[in-house]
C-alpha cells in the first residue's frame, strides 16, 4: 500500500512539474476591422502600420498611403515580416481577403513570428476603395522605414 502511494504521489508530482514546463497557449491576437475603422486608426494612431501583402505591380496600382508591401508569395516573407515591430498594430491586407488566401497565411505567419496585435482588413483593397477610403497610386514600390532597418 505504502508503495502504490509513493507512485501515485510521484505522478502527480511529475504531473505538475511538467505542467509548469508547458507553454501557455495564448489567445489568437487577429481581429477583423471595418475599413472605415481602419481609416480612423490610421489617422489617428501612430503605432499603427498597414501591411499590403500582394506583389509589388498590385501594390503601384493602388495602396493605401504609408503602407509597407511586403509580397506573401516571396520566399523570403518571414524573414523580412521578421524585421518589423512585433509591438506595432498590423492592419494586414491583400486584394479581397479571401477565406484561406494571402492575408490569411501572412496573419498566420505573423502569430507564429510573435505579432502582439494584427488586425485583418475586412475585405482587403477592394472594400477599402469600393468604400471610398483613400488610395495611392506610384511608379515603383518605395522601401518604408519599417522594413528598412
Amino acid at each position: 500500500m505504502k508503495a502504490i502511494l509513493q507512485s501515485l504521489l510521484s505522478v502527480v508530482l511529475l504531473i505538475t512539474i511538467a505542467s509548469c514546463d508547458a507553454p501557455e497557449k495564448t489567445e489568437s491576437q487577429i481581429n477583423n476591422i471595418t475599413t472605415s475603422a481602419a481609416a480612423d486608426l490610421i489617422k489617428d494612431d501612430k503605432n499603427i502600420v498597414v501591411l499590403d501583402v500582394r506583389t509589388p505591380e498590385e501594390h503601384v496600382a493602388g495602396h493605401i498611403e504609408g503602407s509597407v508591401n511586403i509580397n506573401i508569395a516571396k520566399d523570403s516573407f518571414s524573414e523580412e515580416t521578421a524585421k518589423l515591430d512585433h509591438n506595432k498594430t498590423y492592419i494586414v491586407h491583400c486584394a479581397a481577403n479571401v477565406e484561406n488566401g494571402r492575408t490569411a497565411k501572412s496573419l498566420i505567419i505573423m502569430e507564429e513570428l510573435g505579432f502582439k496585435s494584427l488586425l485583418n482588413l475586412e475585405g482587403g483593397i477592394v472594400a477599402w476603395e469600393k468604400d471610398g477610403q483613400p488610395m495611392i497610386k506610384t511608379e515603383e514600390p518605395k522601401d518604408h522605414p519599417e522594413t528598412s532597418k
